[in-house]
Protein backbone atom coordinates (compact mmCIF):
# COMPACT_ATOMS: atom_id res chain seq x y z
CA UNK A 1 0.00 0.00 0.00
CA UNK A 2 1.33 3.18 -0.43
CA UNK A 3 0.98 6.28 2.43
CA UNK A 4 1.29 9.46 0.88
CA UNK A 5 2.56 12.51 2.68
CA UNK A 6 0.45 15.65 3.51
CA UNK A 7 2.27 19.13 2.24
CA UNK A 8 4.22 20.34 4.51
CA UNK A 9 4.44 17.37 7.01
CA UNK A 10 7.88 15.90 8.32
CA UNK A 11 7.32 12.21 8.69
CA UNK A 12 8.85 9.81 6.60
CA UNK A 13 6.83 8.59 3.25
CA UNK A 14 6.67 4.68 3.31
CA UNK A 15 6.27 4.05 -0.38
CA UNK A 16 5.85 0.37 -0.22
CA UNK A 17 4.66 -0.44 2.68
CA UNK A 18 4.32 -4.10 3.35
CA UNK A 19 6.23 -5.27 0.21
CA UNK A 20 7.15 -8.61 -0.48
CA UNK A 21 8.02 -11.14 -3.37
CA UNK A 22 6.48 -14.58 -4.00
CA UNK A 23 8.21 -16.87 -3.22
CA UNK A 24 11.41 -16.84 -5.86
CA UNK A 25 12.79 -20.10 -7.73
CA UNK A 26 16.04 -21.48 -7.64
CA UNK A 27 17.84 -20.25 -10.60
CA UNK A 28 20.39 -22.07 -13.09
CA UNK A 29 22.44 -20.31 -15.86
CA UNK A 30 23.51 -22.62 -18.82
CA UNK A 31 26.23 -20.62 -20.78
CA UNK A 32 27.67 -21.89 -24.34
CA UNK A 33 30.75 -20.58 -24.23
CA UNK A 34 32.21 -22.57 -27.84
CA UNK A 35 34.77 -20.73 -29.72
CA UNK A 36 35.23 -19.02 -31.78
CA UNK A 37 31.45 -17.04 -30.58
CA UNK A 38 32.34 -17.09 -26.81
CA UNK A 39 35.35 -14.85 -27.79
CA UNK A 40 33.52 -11.65 -28.14
CA UNK A 41 31.32 -11.67 -25.52
CA UNK A 42 32.47 -13.17 -22.65
CA UNK A 43 34.75 -10.09 -21.58
CA UNK A 44 30.85 -8.19 -21.38
CA UNK A 45 28.69 -11.25 -20.40
CA UNK A 46 31.47 -12.29 -17.27
CA UNK A 47 31.44 -8.82 -16.38
CA UNK A 48 27.24 -8.01 -16.50
CA UNK A 49 27.34 -11.39 -14.54
CA UNK A 50 29.30 -10.14 -11.99
CA UNK A 51 27.82 -6.72 -11.43
CA UNK A 52 24.14 -8.77 -11.24
CA UNK A 53 25.49 -11.04 -8.57
CA UNK A 54 27.65 -9.03 -6.47
CA UNK A 55 24.02 -6.76 -6.49
CA UNK A 56 21.70 -9.65 -6.06
CA UNK A 57 24.19 -10.80 -2.66
CA UNK A 58 24.13 -8.01 -0.86
CA UNK A 59 20.72 -6.28 -1.34
CA UNK A 60 18.61 -6.47 1.85
CA UNK A 61 15.17 -7.81 2.13
CA UNK A 62 14.05 -10.43 0.66
CA UNK A 63 15.72 -12.81 -2.09
CA UNK A 64 15.23 -12.50 -5.88
CA UNK A 65 17.57 -15.19 -7.03
CA UNK A 66 17.74 -17.26 -3.26
CA UNK A 67 19.99 -20.21 -4.77
CA UNK A 68 21.94 -20.15 -8.05
CA UNK A 69 23.87 -22.79 -10.02
CA UNK A 70 26.07 -21.95 -13.20
CA UNK A 71 27.06 -24.40 -15.88
CA UNK A 72 29.09 -24.05 -18.93
CA UNK A 73 28.83 -25.78 -22.12
CA UNK A 74 31.75 -26.12 -24.29
CA UNK A 75 34.36 -28.59 -25.03
CA UNK A 76 32.37 -30.41 -22.37
CA UNK A 77 29.57 -29.61 -19.50
CA UNK A 78 30.96 -28.14 -16.42
CA UNK A 79 29.19 -27.10 -13.37
CA UNK A 80 31.12 -24.19 -12.25
CA UNK A 81 29.11 -23.88 -9.08
CA UNK A 82 26.63 -25.84 -7.63
CA UNK A 83 23.29 -24.81 -5.73
CA UNK A 84 24.49 -21.99 -3.32
CA UNK A 85 22.63 -19.61 -1.71
CA UNK A 86 23.59 -15.74 -3.23
CA UNK A 87 23.16 -13.66 -0.26
CA UNK A 88 26.46 -13.57 1.61
CA UNK A 89 28.24 -15.99 -0.92
CA UNK A 90 29.95 -13.27 -2.83
CA UNK A 91 33.48 -14.95 -3.01
CA UNK A 92 31.86 -17.78 -3.86
CA UNK A 93 30.21 -15.86 -6.72
CA UNK A 94 32.76 -14.12 -7.91
CA UNK A 95 35.31 -17.17 -7.83
CA UNK A 96 32.76 -18.95 -10.54
CA UNK A 97 32.83 -15.84 -12.76
CA UNK A 98 36.65 -15.58 -12.89
CA UNK A 99 36.28 -19.78 -13.72
CA UNK A 100 33.87 -18.25 -16.46
CA UNK A 101 36.32 -15.78 -17.59
CA UNK A 102 38.99 -18.40 -17.46
CA UNK A 103 36.95 -20.76 -20.53
CA UNK A 104 39.23 -20.86 -24.05
CA UNK A 105 37.64 -18.09 -26.67
CA UNK A 106 39.86 -19.59 -29.21
CA UNK A 107 40.42 -22.21 -31.49
CA UNK A 108 37.97 -25.35 -32.81
CA UNK A 109 35.19 -27.52 -31.16
CA UNK A 110 35.55 -31.05 -31.52
CA UNK A 111 32.45 -31.99 -29.08
CA UNK A 112 30.60 -35.47 -28.63
CA UNK A 113 27.72 -34.46 -29.19
CA UNK A 114 25.98 -31.35 -31.19
CA UNK A 115 25.27 -28.07 -29.08
CA UNK A 116 21.60 -28.17 -28.97
CA UNK A 117 22.32 -32.05 -27.11
CA UNK A 118 24.93 -29.93 -25.01
CA UNK A 119 22.64 -27.86 -23.76
CA UNK A 120 19.77 -29.78 -23.38
CA UNK A 121 22.02 -32.41 -21.50
CA UNK A 122 23.32 -29.20 -19.29
CA UNK A 123 20.05 -28.07 -18.00
CA UNK A 124 19.19 -31.94 -17.68
CA UNK A 125 22.29 -32.26 -14.85
CA UNK A 126 21.30 -29.11 -13.32
CA UNK A 127 17.28 -30.46 -12.44
CA UNK A 128 18.71 -33.69 -11.20
CA UNK A 129 21.26 -31.44 -8.81
CA UNK A 130 18.41 -29.65 -7.17
CA UNK A 131 16.47 -32.89 -6.80
CA UNK A 132 19.71 -34.13 -4.72
CA UNK A 133 20.01 -30.72 -3.37
CA UNK A 134 16.67 -30.17 -2.21
CA UNK A 135 16.72 -34.15 -0.49
CA UNK A 136 19.75 -33.01 1.62
CA UNK A 137 18.76 -29.83 2.65
CA UNK A 138 15.27 -29.27 4.55
CA UNK A 139 12.84 -27.34 1.65
CA UNK A 140 10.86 -25.94 4.33
CA UNK A 141 13.63 -24.24 5.53
CA UNK A 142 14.74 -22.91 2.31
CA UNK A 143 11.32 -21.71 1.97
CA UNK A 144 10.68 -19.81 5.14
CA UNK A 145 14.85 -18.74 5.57
CA UNK A 146 15.81 -17.86 1.33
CA UNK A 147 12.33 -17.13 0.40
CA UNK A 148 12.32 -19.83 -2.55
CA UNK A 149 10.85 -22.21 -3.81
CA UNK A 150 10.49 -25.59 -4.71
CA UNK A 151 10.74 -24.69 -8.67
CA UNK A 152 13.74 -24.57 -10.51
CA UNK A 153 14.28 -21.36 -13.43
CA UNK A 154 17.10 -22.22 -16.11
CA UNK A 155 18.25 -19.70 -18.41
CA UNK A 156 20.61 -20.63 -21.18
CA UNK A 157 22.62 -17.95 -22.73
CA UNK A 158 23.81 -18.71 -26.81
CA UNK A 159 25.35 -17.77 -29.80
CA UNK A 160 22.30 -19.78 -32.07
CA UNK A 161 18.71 -17.58 -32.44
CA UNK A 162 16.56 -18.91 -30.07
CA UNK A 163 13.63 -20.52 -31.95
CA UNK A 164 15.93 -23.57 -33.83
CA UNK A 165 17.82 -23.68 -30.48
CA UNK A 166 14.64 -24.02 -28.57
CA UNK A 167 13.19 -26.79 -31.43
CA UNK A 168 16.53 -28.84 -31.04
CA UNK A 169 16.82 -28.38 -27.30
CA UNK A 170 13.45 -29.19 -26.23
CA UNK A 171 13.15 -32.76 -27.49
CA UNK A 172 16.52 -33.33 -25.21
CA UNK A 173 14.20 -32.56 -22.19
Amino acid sequence: MEKKRALGSSQPVSLMAGWSFPRQPARVLVVEAVPPCWSPISRVLCEALENVLTLASSVDGPSRIPLLSVYAVGRQRECLLPFVPVRGNLLRLRSCVEELRSLPGEGCVRADAPRAEQLARGVLDSLQQFKQYLRHSSSATCQAKDNCSVEVGTQALTSEHSRPQIEWTYPGL
